[in-house]
């Protein structure tokens, strides 16, 4: 039975707030990675971030006889506080640029989408590999949080061997507001903030100088919770060096097919929200490689079509080009 957490995406969120349903900026930035367009997101309930508490061990139960009594007994607990990051971009195009177009706000928003794009992707980035501990002023990732086989979450970890710095991650991701989402400050509004200038003098920092133009401030206070971490499973250490021997005589490579269904056993409560599959791109194509090769593909491929279905047990496969294949050993 699913959980009391909600789902709702960025986009749905914003709607939910009253952001114009058509404004560009929620689209774009929403679809700019599968990751964002996935996530739950909520506001937090505090100024910086989101507070609360977990629980850090169950209440002792007892037997009893009868007339005999029980003493009470209660869950330990813990406060655990996410903060939120401040990630910015400003855009400068020339005042002539956007002169010679017919629409000239479509002009510059088009400039701007390559920054919220970029914006996107770094968060995403961050969502996976960030470590204050290198950058202070980011945000944790999930491979800080699942990145130690002998850690807390190491239940929730599959190694698939690898030893070099050639190793790929795939990641199971239950999105609810139980489990694990995105948050924006208490009060906050959700998305990008846009603040745009009229025409100003621009600086030319490579020749010096003036010119006029435009300016576009795109701002967005954001963080990621944790709160279940029983709710991700990250299959690491895979060599994508290897993945090539699939079904030879020297075969080393890892078996896609049985680490993604472990995965799926492996997550606490499967059906507790949206469950998403991610891979970056080599492993999509070993993927479906694999599945060529296997008993599996009649239950993989759209009789109609021949097309290779982009899901495992119902639940959908993302392609993530933040997901890297030079990650090093998870130790």
């Amino acid at each position: 039975m699913p959980g009391l957490g909600t789902t709702m995406t960025l986009r749905e969120l914003a709607l939910a707030q009253g952001i114009d349903k058509n404004d560009p900026i929620v689209e774009m930035l929403s679809k700019s990675t599968p990751l964002i367009e996935d996530m739950a997101f909520r506001n937090g309930n505090q100024t910086d971030g989101h507070k609360f508490k977990t629980r850090a061990g169950l209440p002792g139960v007892s037997w009893r006889a009868i007339n005999e009594g029980v003493l009470p007994t209660r869950s330990s607990k813990k406060i655990v506080r996410e903060t939120c990051a401040m990630l910015e971009a400003v855009s400068e195009v020339d005042k002539k640029l956007i002169d010679l177009e017919d629409d000239q706000a479509l002009a510059r928003l088009e400039e701007s989408a390559a920054f919220i794009e970029g914006m996107g992707q770094e968060f995403s980035s961050a969502v996976w590999y960030g470590d204050t501990g290198f950058e202070p002023k980011g945000i944790m990732g999930l491979s800080k949080r699942y990145g130690s086989l002998t850690g807390p979450a190491n239940k929730y970890i599959i190694d698939c061997g690898g030893t070099g710095n050639n190793n790929a991650s795939i990641w199971l991701v239950i999105h609810s507001t139980d489990s694990f989402f995105g948050i924006v400050p208490k009060n906050g509004k959700i998305g990008l903030q846009h603040k745009a200038s009229g025409v100003i003098d621009l600086e030319d920092p490579d020749n010096g100088g003036t010119y006029e133009g435009y300016r576009d401030r795109f701002q967005w206070d954001v963080g990621v919770c944790l709160k279940d971490y029983r709710q991700i499973v990250r299959a690491c250490n895979i060599d994508v060096t290897k993945l090539p021997t699939f079904g030879t005589a020297s075969d080393q490579s890892a078996h896609l097919l049985n680490i993604v269904n472990t995965m799926t056993n492996r997550v606490q409560k499967l059906n507790a929200g949206r469950a998403v599959i991610y891979m970056n791109r080599t492993l999509k194509e070993y993927w479906e490689k694999q599945l060529l090769l296997s008993h599996y593909i009649e239950k993989s491929m759209d009789q109609a079509t021949g097309a290779i279905n982009t899901s495992y047990k119902g639940i959908p496969i993302h392609v993530d080009d933040s997901l890297l294949e030079t990650e090093e050993r998870v130790a």
